[in-house]
């Protein structure tokens, strides 16, 4: 009986992949995470569909679904005990997809990403103190930044690494952008979370440590944010600002996550990034008013 209740749930979460935003479900399905096998998991919620990026594409929505995003408190847990706890931090929420989507069989890589949030003293204050106790590490947040993690899935279809956000609930490129990156409307799983994540400043693949092996952030923020607005961006006078501004960051963000150089020392270029994304959306309104 627990089984088929469990099947039928998984088959009512199926129901709404097509519908963005999805949303929480207001109870999570509690998880025997003492005999879970991870294998079968998946395979109980991608059912029948053979293409790994629609795979990847439920497990994630059903993951977003079913796990909440909670604070930070810099406690290490096993993907178990995320799941049992019933959610964790950006970082949680990616290792319990990873794991997830290992087990499936599909290809996957992990990312760090440094973004634009609402300037905030007191994040200052504390990443400050954090830097005092540990290393270079903690300042992958600041005044104005923050840290995220998330996936990339490889969609064998278009030929390329596609973001894959578990405490988003967004997959596709096109998708992550119009989720963290476009001028408009931004529809998530979690609005209040997401449109606090104003504008992307660097992106990294990570290797086994978690730590930056290979720079995506031209690919996202320049290549990929221009094409998203059919290549208009470039076309700004004030394109070429933004091209410089985010590539001068790309090093300093990268040595942060290694823990090899203090990110706070950068907080004027980081401002500047953050008012050059306005000046684009601003210029961008005003030149395309259709």
């Amino acid at each position: 009986m627990r089984y088929l209740l469990f099947i039928l749930f998984i088959a009512c979460a199926n129901a709404v992949f097509a519908q963005q935003p999805i949303k929480r479900n207001n109870v999570f399905q509690k998880i025997d995470t003492v005999n879970l096998n991870l294998a079968d998991f998946a395979k109980r919620i991608t059912g029948s569909e053979t293409d790994d990026f629609e795979k990847a594409k439920k497990i994630l929505y059903w993951l977003s679904s079913n796990l909440e995003w909670k604070s930070t408190d810099y406690v290490s847990r096993t993907v178990n005990q995320i799941i049992d706890r019933s959610g964790g931090n950006c970082f949680e929420l990616a290792k319990v997809y990873m794991a997830v989507i290992k087990a499936a069989g599909i290809r996957y890589r992990s990312t760090a990403e440094i973004m634009i949030y609402p300037a905030k003293p007191s994040r200052f204050a504390n990443a400050a103190e954090m830097i005092r106790r540990t290393n270079f590490k903690a300042s992958v947040f600041g005044y104005q930044h923050n840290d995220h993690r998330w996936v990339e899935i490889y969609n064998s279809k278009t030929g390329e690494w596609e973001p894959a956000d578990p405490t988003m609930a967004v997959i596709g490129t096109n998708e992550w952008l119009r989720a963290r990156m476009s001028f408009g409307l931004r529809m998530t799983i979690d609005t209040a979370n997401s449109n606090e994540m104003i504008n992307s400043v660097a992106i990294f693949v990570t290797d086994n440590n978690h730590a930056p092996a290979e720079s995506r952030t031209s690919y996202y923020l320049i290549d990929k944010f221009d094409s998203f607005y059919n290549g208009r961006l470039s076309k700004l006078s004030v394109w070429n600002d933004w091209v410089t501004a985010v590539n001068t960051l790309t090093e300093p963000c990268k040595n942060a996550f290694l823990g090899k150089e203090n990110l706070h020392l950068y907080q004027d270029k980081i401002a500047a990034v953050a008012e050059l994304y306005q000046e684009l959306k601003r210029v961008y309104l005003e030149t395309y008013k259709d």
